[in-house]
């Protein structure tokens, strides 16, 4: 079968998913009566507020990306980072929410991280990276009063890679990493107190975060799967002296939940204990750890065509910000109100598709070759019938996942007739620390052969041609997209492979200095398996694309951003070059002004463009 032609329209709809989310980071103030958020625009982002209907712009900051967008505990002030687009070199900034007037904070480098007080607005601190110094020190800056006011330093860093500080802007410790990539957690009720309390292995160094104190300041909250009976990823209440205790842990999954909120973790804002937690499966679980209203937790349950979660909560816990999560809508955002049960719709993310007929996301299941059950999703275009050409949509990582949600790449595939499949392949986070541990040493191994068990388990069901079928991902997703077209010609009729590590050997030799604190772990990912053995280099050689390069390998369409800090671009010019030169075929489109992820709208046409034509050539014109 062809593609099924998209109907009068379909252009403006193409347009409309190809563009960056419009609206992004909400967040409430702690009244419960205004929203801030990011809104992105051709020249750049944007920081807005909104009461009620009324919303107007508070900051601009054209070329670059706002980040970490919080309010002040009196709602008075919205506080965020901002790099230059692509990169991840972040400078504070600050707004007064009543007037937009910008609060000046003269930092003496990049700000690693910041903290807010718990109650009133007259200060921060912030986590600076001091030219010269080889961690970040912690400074006390001023937001009221004097703008432009001299921070002051609290500490010089003992060794810390990441500050521990309380609600009342106290330091108290931090997290050392060791040579190994191993961690500690060193806590006490103020620095000249702090000792090691927990161990961290490199493993698990990349599962752990930190939540916040209690309110009492004698707990610290932390998700690990350190000392987990399960070994999943759990919510651990950290005492100063080091007694740890369990506060919620799901025997089968890790605790998760969608980025837009967070770790999967809420808190009462009054008490200021973990009240709710969340899972991910198909959809997302809320757990209540202590009573909810009635009403409340009936809006929380997932179906199988609807999520809510909770984004954020007034400070008396009166008013809940949610997001409505639709796999064939854009997200939602509404203010929801306890005591009444009151709903106020505020904005959604991409209005411009507010209204259009789009795809729905499917469950997709399968046994993979040696008996591993894999999960999944797949798209395919409205009314669609029989095989479909469809692309295998790789997520990054590899210890990313795909969830339940909208996929405006997904929807933009199906508007081009293409069924897309969606794969947790063993290596995926939240399925647990096995499942996880399952991809240790498997890169281009059997978490490859996951992808290839998914296609054939399409085919088989009637939803894939076999003689039409593509890959597409970018970081990791890249990687195996390009290794399939390299190795597996047979099977991928083309491959698009996004800021793509190409040669494992390199790669895991000398990572870039953005791994750093999880140099070893990715290190022993690529380089051991999961019962510790060491992967053969004859094995890295055939699982790394620059080295299994020919002419023969399927077409190949390459793309990476220059400034990326985290996949070298030079591995992928490398690459490119190679193929040409083998008489492979190649389109490589390189970005002065992109990073890791291709986000300008400029850019992401001229990307996607490419993809369409692309596919349209191999999946469709060749068939």
């Amino acid at each position: 079968m062809t593609p099924a032609r998209a109907p009068v329209g379909a252009e403006s709809l193409r347009r409309s998913l190809l563009a960056p989310e419009q609206n992004t980071l909400v967040r409430m103030s702690p009244d419960g009566r205004q929203i801030a958020f990011v809104r992105t625009t051709s020249a750049g982002q944007e920081v807005w507020v909104q009461a009620g209907a009324r919303a107007r712009r508070a900051a601009a900051h054209p070329g670059r990306t706002v980040s970490d967008l919080r309010w002040t505990a009196d709602a008075a002030m919205v506080v965020y980072l901002h790099a230059e687009r692509g990169r991840e070199s972040w400078a504070l900034g600050a707004v007064r929410a009543a007037d937009g007037e910008p609060v000046s904070v003269p930092l003496p480098g990049p700000v690693t991280e910041y903290w807010l007080p718990a109650l009133g607005s007259a200060a921060l601190a912030c986590a600076c990276r001091v030219p010269g110094a080889r961690s970040p020190a912690l400074f006390h800056a001023s937001l009221a009063g004097l703008s432009g006011a001299k921070p002051a330093q609290i500490a010089a860093n003992p060794g810390y890679h990441r500050w521990l500080v309380d609600g009342g802007l106290a330091p108290r410790g931090g997290i050392r990493l060791a040579a190994d990539g191993s961690a500690e957690v060193i806590l006490g009720r103020d620095l000249g107190d702090a000792r090691p309390v927990l161990a961290i292995n490199a493993e698990s160094l990349a599962g752990f975060s930190v939540q916040r104190f209690s309110r009492d300041g004698s707990r610290l909250f932390i998700v690990t799967a350190v000392g987990s009976a399960t070994g999943n990823r759990r919510l651990l209440a950290l005492a100063t002296g080091g007694r740890a205790t369990t506060v919620f842990e799901h025997p089968r999954l890790d605790l998760e939940g969608y980025p837009i909120a967070g770790d999967g973790v809420w808190f009462n804002p009054v008490s200021g204990e973990p009240d709710i937690c969340a899972v991910m499966d198909q959809r997302l679980e809320h757990h209540f750890l202590s009573p909810v209203p009635s009403a409340a937790a009936a809006r929380l349950a997932a179906t199988p065509g609807h999520s809510t979660v909770i984004v954020d909560r007034s400070a008396d816990d009166q008013v809940w910000l949610l997001a409505d999560v639709h796999d064939s809508r854009p997200l939602g955002y509404h203010r929801y109100e306890l005591t009444t049960g009151r709903v106020q719709q505020l904005i959604v993310n991409r209005p411009d598709l507010v209204g259009r007929s789009l795809s729905r996301l499917e469950d997709f299941r399968f046994i993979a070759g040696d008996g591993r059950a894999i999960t999944g999703y797949a798209m395919r275009p409205p009314a669609a019938r029989g095989p479909l050409p469809g692309v295998v949509l790789i997520h990054g990582g590899p210890a990313g996942r795909d969830i339940w949600r909208f996929h405006a790449d997904a929807q933009y595939l199906a508007s081009l007739g293409y069924l897309s499949l969606h794969v947790n392949y063993r290596g995926s986070r939240g399925f647990g620390t096995e499942f996880r541990r399952a991809g240790n040493g498997e890169w281009g191994g059997r978490m490859q052969q996951d992808l290839y068990d998914a296609v054939a388990h399409a085919v088989a069901a009637g939803l894939l041609d076999p003689a039409r079928v593509a890959f597409l991902g970018a970081s990791y997703g890249g990687y195996a997209a390009l290794l399939a077209a390299c190795t597996r010609a047979d099977l991928v009729r083309c491959a698009i492979g996004i800021s793509p590590p190409c040669d494992l050997i390199s790669f895991a030799a000398e990572p870039p200095p953005y791994w750093r604190p999880l140099t070893a772990a990715l290190r022993d990912q690529i380089l051991r398996t999961a019962d510790g053995r060491p992967v053969e280099r004859a094995d890295l050689e055939r699982r790394s694309p620059t080295r299994v390069l020919a002419a023969s390998c399927a077409p190949l369409l390459v793309a990476h951003g220059a400034r990326d800090p985290r996949v070298p671009v030079a591995g992928t010019d490398t690459f490119a070059s190679r193929a040409a030169k083998l008489g492979a075929a190649v389109r490589y489109l390189r970005f002065p002004d992109e990073g890791h992820l291709v986000q300008s709208k400029r850019n992401r046409d001229v990307l996607y463009g490419e993809i369409s034509e692309f596919l349209e050539a191999h999946l469709v014109r060749a068939s």
